[in-house]
């Protein structure tokens, strides 16, 4: 891969596009599980930093919201305290909203809500999102899928039935690792559910796992982790080109960052390719960011496979 960066700046605008608002900070959660007040100081640094474009929101449990009022005076309506609010039981949404509602009470403007994350529960019905559809207002919400490839379709249409009725679209999340190697689903798992997610409309978004560009072998796991580039390379190319699972699953599994390739107006998988304009559509609709307790290392990492000198990538 051979990326540029000019005066510490990101200049391809399709790097830009792939790049842009992707990693959700998740300094609370394993395996970096930092305290809270040194998560906020993180992000409100963060916030202020050159690379600011590619951060999305502050994810936090919604049990943890009143611990925020300390912190209000680090942040105002330019530089606000973006939250995505995680509800670690499925069933405990009007508690969750009415935490929502004071958070939103004591910062004003200072603080925004950009989206509500939701495990599903174990069986899923309608009855279930439809309360969930009308108690969580305008916001965005993704629903974290649990249970097993077999039951996937059924939840997925589920899913789409509940938009098809609503003005509101609800969204997909995937756990994409953890600190132990049975938390990381397989190339296969995971070009599933984008493929069945493409084919339903369903916006994707994934969590945990995926710290590095490129798949590889990680000794702390004891077993490969995602690539951020291949999976969102693989959602961009099926959004796109509609290529089938198995071919999405290729691209999840491949180790060699030689075979992507960003230009100033293109991104790149072998022969497989989509424009700037296309990257940032798929962003907008279908692949919407990654949560991750680190936003250093991945840009860090990121860095790496960059050029410095200015030159447009060969």
């Amino acid at each position: 891969m051979l990326l540029t960066k000019v005066n510490g700046m990101w200049k391809e605008e399709a790097l830009s596009h792939f790049m842009t608002e992707l990693i959700d900070y998740a300094g609370l959660f394993p395996p970096s599980a930092l305290p809270l007040p040194e998560a906020i100081s993180n992000y409100h640094a963060y916030i202020h930093d050159s690379d600011s474009w590619m951060l999305g929101p502050f994810v936090i449990p919604a049990s943890r919201l009143s611990e925020l009022e300390p912190y209000k005076d680090q942040f105002n309506d330019q530089y606000p305290l973006r939250l995505s609010v995680i509800l670690t039981k499925p069933l405990e949404i009007e508690t969750a909203m009415g935490d929502i509602h004071l958070f939103l009470e004591t910062y004003k403007t200072a603080g925004t809500i950009e989206a509500i994350e939701v495990p599903l529960p174990e069986k899923v019905d309608s009855s279930f999102l439809e309360k969930l559809e009308k108690q969580t207002a305008s916001y965005p919400i993704y629903c974290e899928i649990t249970g097993t490839i077999d039951q996937l379709p059924y939840t997925l249409d589920t899913i789409r039935l509940i938009n098809q009725k609503s003005l509101k679209s609800i969204g997909i999340k995937m756990r994409m690792g953890g600190i132990t190697s049975d938390l990381f689903p397989s190339a296969e798992q995971v070009a599933i559910v984008i493929h069945e997610s493409r084919k339903r409309n369903l916006t994707l978004k994934f969590t945990a796992g995926l710290h590095h560009p490129i798949r590889q072998y990680r000794n702390e796991v004891e077993t490969k982790m995602h690539g951020f580039v291949n999976v969102f390379t693989a959602a961009l190319l099926s959004y796109c080109h509609s290529i089938d699972s198995k071919i999405i699953e290729t691209i999840l599994l491949d180790e060699d960052p030689t075979h992507f390739s960003f230009t100033p107006d293109t991104l790149s998988w072998r022969n497989l390719s989509v424009s700037s304009s296309q990257i940032n559509k798929a962003r907008t609709v279908f692949a919407a960011s990654y949560g991750s307790c680190s936003f250093d290392e991945p840009r860090k990492e990121l860095g790496e496979l960059t050029i410095f000198n200015g030159e447009a990538p060969r």
